[in-house]
């Protein structure tokens, strides 16, 4: 993952985390996925993010399970790949 990329990532989790605590709430997903992926997200598909994202349990993902989702993501679907 690039400098700009971790950079990028993020961004959109501080933006995500409207309260600031570090921890992305289901709520707090509902509210900002749209805006910052560009497609909306209903309560049953956050339900299944929490299910694969958050390891811990705790039920919320921390940065380093936001962060370590989204290399998955990246690796799942590369030009390589397709």
């Amino acid at each position: 993952m690039s400098k700009e990329e971790k950079e990028h990532l993020e961004k959109v989790f501080r933006a995500l985390d409207k309260n600031g605590d570090g921890h992305l709430s289901k709520e707090e997903i509902l509210e900002g996925y749209e805006e910052h992926f560009g497609v909306p997200i209903n309560e049953e598909e956050v339900d299944k993010m929490f299910k694969n994202i958050d390891i811990d349990g705790n039920g919320s993902i921390d940065y380093t399970e936001f962060v370590m989702a989204s290399m998955n993501e990246k690796n799942i679907v590369t030009k390589e790949k397709l």
